[in-house]
C-alpha cells in the first residue's frame, strides 16, 4: 500500500514536472463540457485558467472518447508543430481601457498613443498581443492588442487581458499528433497547483464524478430537450430567450407578440412546446437546463387515424441541423411529426417511416379567446366542437388561424 502511494507520488510528480512549463490551452470541446458544471468550483477553476500565463506548458488540453481520461500536448511538441507562428487571440467580452489621463502610465508602458484614432474591436475579433504590463492599483493585466489583418497598418487597442482567449490553431494536427492519455484527476491537481490554486481530495473527488455525469450526459444530444406546459410556453416563445443567430425561429412571425395570443397553448392542457436548450447550460443535478433555447415546437395530444397519438407540429430551430435533433426526439417518444417544415396544414406526417396525410384533431378546454396565435398545422378551430383541427370544413363555423395580429379569418 505505501509502495503504490510512493508511485503514485511519482507519477503526480512527473505530470507536474511535464506540466509546469508554460501555458494552458483547453479545447473549446473541454470548455463547452466544464461551462455545463457551473456550481462546481474546480470547473470553474479550470476554466478561468485558460490561457493564462504561469509557470507552465501548452498543454492543449482536449477531451477523449474515455470519459475517466483528458489528452494533452506538452508545449514543446507543439512549438515543432507551428513554428514560430504568434499566439492569436480573440476578443470575448470587450474591457478596454478608457482613454483619460489616469491611464497614461500604462499606455506609457505598452507604447499606446491614446491621441490616436480609438479602436473598438467587436466580440470575436481576432489579434495578438504585442506589450502586456499589469496595474499597480488593480492587478489586473493589460495587453497592446493588435488586429489580425492583412492591411500594412494595423490597429491597435488596450485591453484587460481577461477579455481574450486563446484561439485554437487552425493545424488540427496539434490536436492529433503525439497526445498524452491521463486520468481526469491526475491532470486536474498538478495543473491547479501550478496556478496557485489548491484543491482538497473532496473537491477533487466530488469533480471528477460530475464531469463523468456531464461527459454521459452530453455525448446524447436529446437530452438538451425538454417539454413545458401553461406560462412556460409564453416564456419559451419570447425572443428574448432564444439563442442568438438565425434560423426559422429568430425569423418566426410569432417571436416578438404579446403573449396574449398564445393563450390557446397556455390555457389547454393538451398542448406543451418541445424546447431543445442551448449548449450553453448547466447540469442542475441530473437535469440540463439553459437560460436560452435553440429550437422549438408545438405538441399537441390528437387523434390521428382514429388512435390517441401525440404530434409535434412545425419545428422551429436557429440552427437548420438542429430539426434533425427533433425528428430524432419525435421518433424516440413515438410522436408524429411534419416530413417537411412548411406552413401549410395538409403536409405529409410521419414517425420516422412511411409518411402519409392524414386528418389531426385535438380536442381542447378553452377556445372561445381574445386573441389567437398564427398556427402552421393545426389553423382551423371550430369553437362550437371545442376542437382544433389541419382540416377545413365550410360546413361549421371556423376561425382560421392564420394571421399574425391575434385576429382570425372566417375561411382560408
Amino acid at each position: 500500500m505505501k509502495l503504490k502511494k510512493f508511485i503514485d507520488f511519482l507519477t503526480e510528480s512527473k505530470i507536474e514536472e511535464l506540466v509546469l512549463e508554460s501555458k494552458v490551452v483547453l479545447s473549446d470541446r473541454f470548455i463547452n463540457l466544464l461551462s455545463r458544471m457551473s456550481s462546481n468550483k474546480v470547473a470553474q477553476q479550470l476554466i478561468d485558467v485558460n490561457s493564462k500565463d504561469f509557470a507552465t506548458q501548452h498543454n492543449y488540453i482536449d477531451v477523449t472518447d474515455n470519459k475517466e481520461e483528458l489528452s494533452f500536448t506538452p508545449d514543446r511538441k507543439v512549438q515543432e508543430l507551428i513554428g514560430n507562428k504568434p499566439v492569436v487571440y480573440v476578443v470575448g467580452t470587450r474591457r478596454q481601457l478608457t482613454h483619460s489621463d489616469t491611464n497614461d502610465a500604462i499606455f506609457d508602458i505598452l507604447g499606446y498613443d491614446r491621441y490616436q484614432d480609438i479602436w473598438r474591436p467587436d466580440s470575436g475579433q481576432k489579434g495578438i498581443i504585442k506589450a502586456e504590463t499589469v496595474s499597480q492599483q488593480s492587478d489586473k493585466v493589460f495587453v497592446l492588442f493588435e488586429e489580425l489583418t492583412d492591411n500594412e497598418e494595423k490597429r491597435l487597442a488596450v485591453l484587460n487581458k481577461d477579455s481574450l482567449s486563446v484561439l485554437e490553431p487552425n493545424d488540427s494536427h496539434i490536436w492529433n499528433t503525439s497526445r498524452n492519455p491521463i486520468r481526469v484527476g491526475r491532470l486536474v491537481r498538478p495543473l491547479l497547483r501550478a496556478a496557485g490554486v489548491s484543491v482538497t481530495d473532496q473537491e477533487l473527488e466530488e469533480f471528477v464524478n460530475q464531469w463523468k455525469a456531464t461527459y454521459d450526459f452530453a455525448s446524447n444530444a436529446l437530452n438538451q430537450f425538454d417539454i413545458v406546459q401553461g406560462d412556460d410556453i409564453k416564456k419559451w416563445y419570447w425572443y428574448e430567450n432564444y439563442q442568438e443567430g438565425g434560423g426559422s425561429m429568430n425569423n418566426s412571425c410569432m417571436s416578438h407578440v404579446s403573449s396574449e395570443l398564445m393563450d390557446i397553448y397556455a390555457k389547454n392542457p393538451q398542448v406543451s412546446l418541445v424546447i431543445l436548450y442551448s449548449d450553453k447550460g448547466e447540469m442542475v443535478g441530473d437535469k440540463y437546463v439553459s437560460k436560452k433555447i435553440k429550437g422549438r415546437a408545438i405538441l399537441w395530444d390528437c387523434t390521428i387515424l382514429g388512435g390517441n397519438e401525440k404530434f409535434m407540429d412545425r419545428i422551429y430551430t436557429v440552427q437548420d441541423s438542429d430539426v434533425e435533433l427533433f425528428k430524432q426526439f419525435a421518433q424516440k417518444n413515438k410522436w408524429y411529426y411534419k416530413e417537411a417544415q412548411t406552413m401549410e396544414p395538409n403536409e405529409k406526417i410521419t414517425r420516422g417511416q412511411s409518411p402519409v396525410k392524414a386528418e389531426i384533431t385535438a380536442e381542447l378546454d378553452y377556445v372561445d379567446l381574445d386573441f389567437y396565435p398564427y398556427c402552421d398545422t393545426l389553423c382551423y378551430l371550430y369553437p362550437r366542437f371545442k376542437i382544433i383541427s389541419n382540416v377545413y370544413d365550410q360546413n361549421r363555423d371556423v376561425r382560421v388561424l392564420r394571421t399574425t395580429d391575434g385576429e382570425y379569418y372566417d375561411e382560408p
